[in-house]
């Protein structure tokens, strides 16, 4: 076999690696819009480049769609189960059947090592891109109510996904300064001191957050530095 050939086979059996809210959002965009005829780049536009390519490989290793981007009549049931209302069930059918090595073993008992050799020797690649895949099984199968040991997630248990359009919107950041808690004269006079964008940095912490937050923080950034100008 060509060497491209083996290595795409292998890629091929990579699990998604990509955020699972981005590929949550991907399916509610669908849901609103409807199924195209074909996902390609006109379809992900709100997606980055990478983080497009990177659901585009997950769609493609769930069975979403085929080779030449079109969908599937499994993706049609997943969007249609959002609307339904039977989302987790429809999405656990899915992972059990491409996730089957790691339903082999009892999630719900299993201690750490044994998850990550199970996971390890079903889906080898980098340790970078393991630990990413691992963790969009996690909130995947957090999303269809599967049971997880205690032991696997401590320490990077999977957050609710609150919906992005029923999220309040943040206040002005002018006004969140407003109304923030009244500070001592030295502390409001260190505060006033430092720029909008550096204020910005003190309370987020990108490691906490997926590709799409971070997107969204590094152009409010951006547009924060134009104004410090």
């Amino acid at each position: 076999m060509p060497r491209g050939s083996s290595e795409h086979a292998r890629t091929a059996k990579t699990p998604p690696y990509t955020s699972y809210r981005t590929f949550k959002t991907f399916i509610e965009d669908l849901r609103e819009q409807g199924v195209p005829s074909r996902i390609d780049r006109s379809v992900l536009t709100r997606f980055s480049g990478v983080v497009g390519t990177q659901l585009t490989h997950a769609l493609r290793f769930l069975q979403l769609i085929d080779d030449q981007g079109r969908p599937t009549e499994r993706l049609k049931e997943l969007v249609h189960a959002e609307v339904a209302g039977r989302w987790p069930e429809t999405l656990l059918a899915l992972m059990r059947q491409e996730y089957a090595p790691i339903f082999a073993i009892d999630l719900e008992t299993a201690t750490p090592s044994h998850f990550n050799e199970a996971f390890r020797k079903a889906f080898p690649a980098a340790d970078a891109v393991v630990q990413k895949c691992v963790t969009f099984f996690l909130y995947a199968a957090n999303d269809a109510g599967v049971k997880i040991s205690g032991r696997v997630l401590k320490g990077r248990k999977p957050r609710a996904l609150t919906p992005r359009r029923t999220r309040p919107a943040a206040p002005p950041p002018t006004r969140a300064l407003e109304a923030a808690p009244s500070q001592p004269q030295s502390d409001r006079m260190g505060r006033e001191c430092k720029k909008p964008s550096e204020i910005l940095l003190v309370h987020l912490d990108p490691k906490q957050m997926d590709e799409e937050q971070q997107a969204a923080v590094w152009t409010l950034m951006r547009y924060f530095r134009a104004r410090d100008l």
